[in-house]
């Protein structure tokens, strides 16, 4: 039996994306298995050894050990960890440092992907660029030019037909885009003064920032704002994907964060985290919808159950701090206003 890891995967996807630099950095073997689509409306996976995985979403992460298929990149990464300790950690040793590296990650995953969303498919000249991509990248070689343009306009259209259910929508834009750029001038800050956000090693937050801002590189407009603001963090992309090669330490000091992290924070602060506490609450009181002011405007999408556990568990992961680690971190979590959501 092969002792070999397969990703399956679509570079089309972020957290694909993510796991895949992931394993590439831990020195993790793997096998990258593109995940060819059907082009029928219903998009299934059609490589037969995934017909019973659930839910069929990727990437999917094949155990060698166990013959097993694992979903969500955020859990197979902290399973990794215990499949393979002290090897190449992408979890800061620090207790306090893994809290927040953990809060990044969960805005990467679950804010990220909304700003990936709208700008990937929020307007004509993007969403025409990009399907066409994404599904030659899906059906792969030796299918005609007209059935893969047919199957980028079925899978198009699909895709703009999701958009409220992301939150991506023409009324929530300025409030998305507002933390993209905010997300950016972040990272500008933070490459001025190392090279990743806990040291000169990468996290499991940076990973998690890289799923979408890889995304955002890949496509026609963000990829201009970023090459226009943020050159840093076009930097950044290309150092993350490949960084197998990368040896370096964790800052020596939770308290003395870079400027960079701490306004990643602020942002996580002011839109994200409010975002998550009025999912939650619409999700408790069986509302279909949240309803909540960010930055100043009004923002509204389809309520979410797996947002609302997201803020549960990071809410169980605070209360599960030592005293010493919590007291580290508690100034920064306060003053970049991401402690109260945490400790209701």
């Amino acid at each position: 039996m092969s002792d070999r890891y397969r990703l399956y995967g679509v570079l089309a996807s972020p957290y694909a994306a993510k796991l895949r630099a992931v394993l590439r950095y831990r020195h993790i073997p793997f096998d990258w298995m593109p995940a060819s689509f059907d082009w029928a409306p219903d998009f299934q996976l059609v490589r037969p050894e995934l017909a019973e995985v659930k839910p069929r979403i990727v990437p999917i992460l094949w155990y060698p050990h166990d013959r097993s298929f694992h979903t969500d990149s955020t859990f197979i990464a902290l399973d990794l960890e215990q499949l393979h300790p002290g090897h190449r950690s992408v979890v800061p040793a620090d207790p306090g440092l893994a809290f927040l590296s953990n809060l990044i990650d969960d805005f990467g995953d679950e804010w990220g992907v909304k700003i990936a969303f709208q700008y990937r498919w929020g307007n004509e000249s993007d969403r025409n660029a990009t399907n066409r991509l994404v599904m030659g990248e899906l059906l792969g070689g030796g299918v005609a030019q007209a059935t893969i343009a047919h199957a980028a306009d079925q899978f198009r259209d699909r895709q703009v037909s999701r958009m409220p259910l992301v939150g991506a929508t023409p009324q929530n834009a300025p409030v998305i885009e507002a933390t993209y750029a905010r997300v950016l001038d972040a990272m500008s800050r933070l490459r001025e003064t190392q090279s990743y956000l806990f040291g000169s090693r990468p996290s499991l937050g940076d990973f998690g920032l890289f799923g979408a801002l890889f995304t955002c590189r890949n496509d026609p407009t963000p990829a201009e704002i970023m090459r226009r603001s943020s050159p840093g963090t076009l930097d950044w992309i290309y150092a993350l994907d490949e960084a197998s090669g990368v040896q370096g330490e964790w800052l020596s000091d939770a308290t003395a964060l870079p400027a960079g992290v701490i306004d990643l924070l602020r942002v996580i602060g002011d839109a994200y985290l409010p975002f998550l506490v009025a999912n939650a609450a619409a999700v408790e009181r069986g509302e279909p919808t949240v309803r909540v002011e960010l930055l100043g405007r009004s923002y509204s999408q389809g309520a979410f159950r797996y947002q609302a556990k997201c803020l549960r568990w990071l809410r169980d992961e605070w209360r599960g701090l030592d005293g010493a680690a919590r007291e580290r971190i508690e100034p920064v979590l306060r003053a970049t206003g991401c402690l109260a959501a945490l400790q209701p």
